[in-house]
């Protein structure tokens, strides 16, 4: 592929064996993402696949009791149910951080994941990642402090969204991490009480990275290197 490509920006294309992204390369179109743009309906046809290259888009899944938020950014893709042929996913899907992506047509990607074996093991990979990742925040969730997962979680999505201006409100953050509302507010304002972080309406900025870190649980390096060591490799 072109060394110039705005695809290599995203970690999905640019690990795909190098005959499956020449076929999707003409399919791909360069999108801008604004924030709270609504890419997919809860339960309607997704009509495209995105590779985000910048920016930060969020997966709202909705329960009986509660709703679970995951955020993609540059590592991966929303719409990798796609290849299995799932046209209506039961999530909402929205721009949290705006950036852009790589956006081809659903129709188009599934024909060309049921021509390649290789793309459709790409994207299994994928699949078995993400999910290991959410089993993963699952099990932290029920185990750490609400202090320990927010610092996690504002790190995970600084990371995805390749940015330390993050457009979050403590609505959405409390989905993030399985947590009430109100106890996320108090365990900001003891990350900004300690310099870590600042915060407006809908506003936040991590000022301090590595304290940061210190203070999230040790679930953010295990999924950090998880997600290095689990990485889909090109095939040949």
């Amino acid at each position: 592929m072109a060394a110039t490509s705005p695809g290599l920006q995203n970690r999905l294309l640019r690990e795909l064996p190098r005959e499956d992204y020449r076929s999707l390369a003409p399919h791909l179109k360069h999108v801008a993402l604004s924030l709270d743009d609504v890419l997919v309906e809860r339960n309607k046809a997704n009509h495209h696949v995105y590779f985000p290259l910048a920016g930060l888009i969020g997966v709202h899944t909705i329960f009986a009791d509660h709703v679970s938020l995951d955020m993609v950014g540059k590592e991966g893709m929303v719409g990798v149910f796609i290849a299995a042929g799932v046209k209506a996913p039961h999530a909402r899907v929205a721009v949290q951080g705006s950036g852009s992506a790589m956006r081809v047509a659903a129709k188009q990607f599934r024909i060309l994941a049921n021509r390649s074996g290789s793309l459709q093991r790409h994207m299994h990979r994928y699949t078995c990642l993400m999910l290991k990742h959410s089993a993963q925040t699952s099990r932290c969730n029920g185990l750490h402090t609400v202090e320990s997962r927010l610092a996690r979680c504002l790190l995970e999505m600084s990371d995805r969204g390749g940015s330390r201006e993050l457009r979050v409100t403590h609505e959405l953050l409390a989905a993030a991490i399985a947590a009430r509302r109100s106890n996320v507010t108090v365990a900001a304002n003891e990350l900004r009480f300690r310099s870590l972080i600042d915060y407006t309406r809908a506003r936040l900025t991590i000022i301090d990275r590595q304290g940061l870190i210190k203070a999230a649980c040790s679930c953010y390096g295990g999924n950090a290197v998880e997600k290095e060591n689990s990485a889909p490799h090109r095939e040949k």
